[in-house]
């Protein structure tokens, strides 16, 4: 038997369509992420950027591919939230972080939601990482204080004693240099946070996040519908290979 195959360029189709399926496996998941995160004080949504791109193959031929370029992250404040909770903050600011200490190093965050350990030293709400001030030191409520203000410069007072300055840093790069670690910290990785001098902090409510639950779940169904799509072409390409080859006796 003499079989004549397809040449390379009923193929291509074919890895174009799965390049775009495995960049939308990567947009969904981000999208999953968003909608997960929803209610998560100070997060901010991210979003991945697709772009066609090309290389060269083997016998130098280009090769057309979808790639999942880089996951921006949105940068605009979320809604201000009331708790009515003394140690709750919103932070109101494009460039602007809290900086905790954890036991594996110090990193940024935008939940404002703290609290009080036993050593009166203020923490996040899960009470294993310290709000650090401007300085890097803890901040520390007197025993027996009656009421705590925070001004919006992040000046904390306990019966109207000034006790510490909540830091509030900033970063050259929110993008590609500022990792994500989970619950909601930050790693700036090889940059040296600054002091901010643009942020406005807001007692008694938290941040909530910018994720919009509407545009997600559009985002989430345009994907499921290019995955489909990106499907039916390399269904399509299949049958139509098939067809292409041309099997026929050989004449020995």
């Amino acid at each position: 038997m003499h079989i004549n195959k397809p040449d390379y360029s009923v193929q291509k189709p074919n890895a174009v369509a799965l390049s775009s399926q495995e960049a939308q496996w990567v947009r969904l998941a981000i999208s999953t992420n968003n909608l997960a995160n929803a209610n998560t004080p100070g997060f901010k949504s991210q979003m991945i950027k697709l772009v066609n791109a090309t290389q060269k193959g083997k016998d130098n031929r280009v090769v057309n591919y979808v790639c999942a370029n880089k996951a921006l992250r949105n940068l605009a404040n979320g809604s201000y939230r009331q708790t009515g909770n003394p140690l709750d903050v919103s932070l109101s600011s494009v460039n602007g972080y809290f900086m905790v200490e954890t036991d594996k190093g110090k990193y940024l965050t935008r939940n404002g939601q703290f609290a009080l350990n036993s050593d009166g030293k203020l923490v996040t709400a899960s009470g294993s990482n310290y709000v650090l001030d401007q300085g890097g030191g803890h901040i520390v409520i007197p025993s027996g204080t009656n009421q705590i203000i925070i001004h919006s410069k992040g000046g904390v007072y306990a019966d109207s004693v000034l006790v510490g300055k909540i830091g509030v840093f900033s970063v050259d790069d929110q993008q590609e240099q500022l990792k994500c670690l989970g619950n909601n910290l930050l790693d700036p990785t090889q940059q040296v946070p600054e002091i901010s001098n643009t942020y406005y902090i807001k007692q008694f409510g938290l941040e909530d996040s910018n994720v919009s639950g509407v545009s997600e779940s559009i985002v989430m169904m345009e994907t499921l519908r290019q995955f489909e799509y990106a499907q039916q072409v390399m269904q399509e390409q299949d049958q139509k290979s098939k067809k292409e080859i041309n099997v026929s006796p050989k004449n020995v």
